[in-house]
C-alpha cells in the first residue's frame, strides 16, 4: 500500500520519506537535501570557489562525512576547491572526542571547517549535555560557528538520519562509542517518528549558552567566572610553559 503514495513534489507512486513534513520519494528526498545543503552553504556565508577547506569528524562519521563530501562537490562542480580530511578517533567520552577533533582542526592551516553533524546527532547531544554544561561542546550546535578564529559549517544540522534514506548508500546507522550518547540517541529515534522535532532546538541553545562563556582555546562551554579557558585547556597549556 505504501508504493500507492503519491509524492508531494512530482506527483508519481512511491512516497516514503517524510522530510519536513513533505512526504516524498527517493528521487525527490535525494533532491531535497541537495537544495538544502546548498541553501545552508549560502546561509553561511561558503564562498567555496578556489578555497582550501578541512572536512573534520570523528570516525563514527566516517560515511556521512563521505556522503556530505559528494554533496558538496556536486553543489559546486566547477568551483575549483580543495577539501582536505581531519579524522579523529572514535572515544568512549564523546566530550573528549569532540575536543580532540577542535585541538586537531586548530593546528591546520585552514580557516574554513566542514562538520558532518546532523540533526538528530546535536539533538541527542543536548539531551546529553542538559545535566552539565560546562566542559560541552553544544555551542557547536547550529549552522555557524566560531573556533580558535575557525569557521565551523554544518549544513546537515537541520538533516537527521533519517531524512537521508532516499540515498541507499547510506546504512544510517551511527554509533559513537559513547554508551550514554548512544542510548540517547536510539531513544530520540525510536521516540520521535515526526522529523519535526529535530528542527526544534536551536532557539532553546541560544537562550541556554546566553549564560555561559567558551573556552578560548577548544570552544568548550565555560562559567563566566572560570577564565579565559576550560580546565582540560588550562592544565596543557600550563604544561606547555
Amino acid at each position: 500500500m505504501e508504493m500507492d503514495v503519491k509524492c508531494v513534489s512530482c506527483g508519481e507512486n512511491g512516497a516514503e520519506i517524510l522530510i519536513s513534513g513533505k512526504l516524498l520519494c527517493p528521487r525527490c528526498s535525494r533532491q531535497e537535501i541537495l537544495h538544502r545543503v546548498r541553501k545552508n552553504l549560502g546561509k553561511a556565508g561558503v564562498n567555496l570557489r578556489g578555497s582550501q577547506v578541512i572536512l573534520a569528524y570523528p570516525k563514527f562519521y566516517s560515511e556521512i562525512s563521505q556522503f556530505l563530501k559528494y554533496l558538496i562537490e556536486k553543489v559546486c562542480q566547477n568551483c575549483n576547491f580543495m577539501i582536505s580530511e581531519v579524522i579523529v578517533e572514535n572515544g568512549r567520552e564523546i566530550n573528549s572526542v569532540i575536543r580532540n577533533l577542535i585541538l586537531e582542526i586548530e593546528r591546520r592551516p585552514e580557516s574554513l571547517v566542514i562538520l558532518p553533524f546532523t540533526a538528530d546527532f546535536y539533538g541527542a547531544y543536548l539531551v546529553y549535555s542538559s545535566s552539565s554544561l560546562e566542559n560541552s561542546y553544544l555551542s557547536l550546535y547550529g549552522l555557524k560557528s566560531e573556533v580558535a578564529h575557525k569557521t565551523l559549517v554544518s549544513p546537515l544540522y537541520d538533516t537527521p538520519i533519517t531524512e537521508l534514506r532516499g540515498f541507499q548508500e547510506l546504512t544510517g546507522e551511527l554509533k559513537t562509542g559513547d554508551e550514554v550518547f548512544d542510548t540517547i540517541l536510539e531513544w530520540l529515534h525510536s521516540s520521535f517518528g515526526d522529523n519535526e522535532v529535530f528542527h526544534t532546538f536551536p532557539p532553546s541553545i541560544l537562550a541556554i549558552l546566553g549564560k555561559f562563556s567558551r573556552c578560548r582555546r577548544c570552544g568548550a562551554v565555560i562559567r563566566p567566572d572560570s577564565g579565559e579557558y576550560c580546565k582540560a585547556c588550562s592544565t596543557e597549556l600550563s604544561l606547555e610553559r
